[in-house]
């Protein structure tokens, strides 16, 4: 086996023995795409679809459609783009077909791919003077608030994994992102709605009837939008489009609830539509067909959840279970809206075991489990040091098992994370593995990582990917319509216990323009947010909640406006210097492999 060893190492471009600085040639593993996935791109060429008489979906020219109603009165745009040019684009497109005002516009959940586009569409001064009404689902703004400021900086890190936002040019050519072409990267536009409903609207809007409804799914805010006078049924991401529904997303998110996904479809069928419009991929003409669409979707989401629970209850684990649960020829060949573009049965079982079971899986070791950079060192010892480790996972890439190639190299990153050669046969791996993918999301995370191990994204570039995928999610616009409330909740997760645990101190905040007032009370490492100033509190300051606004943006500062003038303050500023260096709003890089 040595001998063999010795080889696969020379075959690598090293010879013995393994240095810590030795590193692999330049990388030589060839850019490819998986063939099926090549294929899906021809889903999103550039087209606008007419569906039944007056209702045109713009497809293929960013990753959310753009749907556009044409009424007796005017227009209502339903979902706006993740892109501000792109939609500009579609636009002058629907403008070959009408020049009716647009009268509405409809957001169907809260994702940047549906609602950053909307200043193509409509500006500020027409919604404000009511010529336009925004629309969508009670909750809407306070998933964007969640979205962009509670876990914002991580977020938007996993996101640009996902995304490949990263990614040279050579890997994104002749790409797709799975339910649509590659998202655009592009200045962020937001107006909030001016109404909301909580569970179903029947309205007129322009001469025209339809009818919303809350529909939770991909989303927990998804409407959808049905013409009952030409059964158009604009499904939102109830139904996600030419792939399997992503179930779980890489990126991060709250559960999202098989079984509620499911009711959804179901309340879909019921609908018995001609027409159906997807807001990724192209239309579904039919009755019969949309019911088939619908009805496989609900049976493969059904499938795996329920299976997933059966062998749950038999005491499987999520790595068994994911070997356990498969969809069945029928399900898993149904082309392409159950075909593991976007979402795959994987990692939608561990996110199913997860939201029931929580992380614990019944083996009391994992309750307190030794640091993994200790557990890395015991386990290479164990197997008889980083050499024999190393020259095991070369043989293992060699033979083509580059799971079990990267498995192994993790151990000696752990040790060293500047392990050259092991960061070298972990990324080639992860190149191999990623080229062969058929879903979007796992090349992407292969692909990034391994860009992350050659040292090709890290410090700098991985704050500017962040920053750029934070702007899709925290726009200057989405600043503007955040509550008061929601900033200062933000500085809860954000105090320092070290800088903190001494003090005993609150700040009250007064924002006349508002008529609001709140208070933060640091208590020795834990911080309260109180409606209203408590009696007794000495330390006060008054703003307008514009100036909140330029705070948020990152265009001033409290301490700055203290000092200028522009707050006014209670209490010494020493307090108030004393106060904000209790919270940590540093930005570090983030890594996300070489752990």
């Amino acid at each position: 086996m040595l001998s063999f060893n010795r080889v696969a190492v020379a075959l690598l471009g090293l010879a013995l023995p393994l240095t810590g600085s030795a590193a692999l040639p330049e990388e030589r593993v060839a850019v490819s795409i998986h063939p099926e996935l090549a294929e899906h791109s021809k889903q999103f060429v550039q087209k606008v679809y007419k569906v039944a008489d007056n209702v045109y979906s713009a497809v293929g020219w960013q990753l959310g459609n753009v749907v556009m109603i044409e009424a007796p009165q005017g227009l209502i745009i339903v979902d706006t783009g993740e892109s501000v040019s792109a939609s500009r684009t579609i636009m002058a497109e629907f403008r070959k077909i009408t020049d009716k005002p647009v009268k509405a516009v409809v957001y169907t959940h809260f994702h940047p791919d549906h609602i950053n586009g909307v200043k193509a569409f409509v500006s500020e001064a027409q919604v404000r003077s009511g010529e336009v009404a925004i629309i969508a689902h009670e909750t809407l703004l306070a998933n964007v608030v969640a979205q962009g400021a509670l876990v914002g900086p991580i977020l938007s890190v996993r996101s640009g994994y996902s995304f490949g936002a990263g990614l040279p040019a050579s890997d994104q050519q002749g790409m797709n992102a799975g339910i649509g072409p590659l998202a655009k990267v592009d200045a962020s536009t937001f107006i909030a709605p001016t109404q909301t409903f909580k569970d179903r609207l029947d309205t007129r809007i322009a001469g025209l009837d339809l009818q919303l409804l809350h529909v939770p799914s991909e989303a927990p805010d998804e409407i959808t939008v049905y013409l009952p006078a030409n059964r158009v049924l604009i499904s939102a991401e109830v139904e996600q489009g030419p792939t399997l529904p992503n179930i779980h997303t890489l990126r991060g998110t709250k559960f999202r609830d098989p079984v509620v996904w499911v009711e959804s479809l179901d309340k879909l069928r019921a609908y018995q539509a001609e027409h159906m419009v997807p807001l990724h991929g192209r239309p579904v003409a039919g009755a019969q067909q949309v019911e088939e669409v619908l009805r496989m979707t609900r049976d493969g989401i059904a499938y795996i959840h329920d299976q997933s629970v059966r062998w749950m209850n038999k005491g499987l684990t999520p790595d068994e279970l994911v070997e356990k649960v498969k969809l069945p020829p029928h399900l898993a060949g149904y082309t392409p809206y159950l075909r593991e573009y976007y979402g795959t049965v994987k990692h939608s079982v561990r996110q199913i075991y997860n939201g029931y079971l929580g992380w614990f899986q019944g083996d009391p070791v994992d309750l307190d489990p030794l640091p993994p950079k200790e557990k890395a060192e015991r386990l290479l010892a164990l197997m008889g040091g980083r050499e024999k480790v190393l020259l095991e996972a070369g043989e293992a890439y060699l033979n083509g098992d580059y799971q079990w190639a990267a498995e192994l190299s993790s151990y000696a990153i752990r040790m060293d994370g500047e392990d050259q050669l092991a960061r070298d046969i972990k990324a080639r791996s992860f190149r191999k593995l990623g080229y062969a993918s058929m879903n979007i999301n796992w090349r992407n995370w292969y692909l990034m990582s391994a860009m992350e191990l050659e040292g090709k994204l890290a410090g700098e570039e991985v704050q500017q990917m962040a920053q750029s995928m934070r702007s899709a999610f925290l726009s200057a616009d989405m600043l503007k319509n955040f509550p008061a409330r929601i900033f200062l909740q933000n500085w809860i997760t954000r105090v320092d216990p070290e800088q903190a645990n001494d003090v005993q101190l609150t700040l009250g905040f007064s924002f006349p323009d508002i008529d609001e007032q709140w208070a933060l009370e640091v208590r020795r490492g834990v911080v309260q947010l109180h409606r209203g100033i408590p009696p007794g509190t000495t330390l006060k300051l008054t703003l307008d909640k514009t100036y909140l606004d330029s705070v948020m943006s990152g265009e001033n500062g409290l301490l700055k406006g203290a000092l200028l003038g522009d707050v006014e303050v209670e209490g010494s500023l020493l307090q108030l210097q004393t106060f904000l260096g209790c919270f940590d709003f540093s930005e570090v890089p983030i890594a996300l492999t070489l752990r």
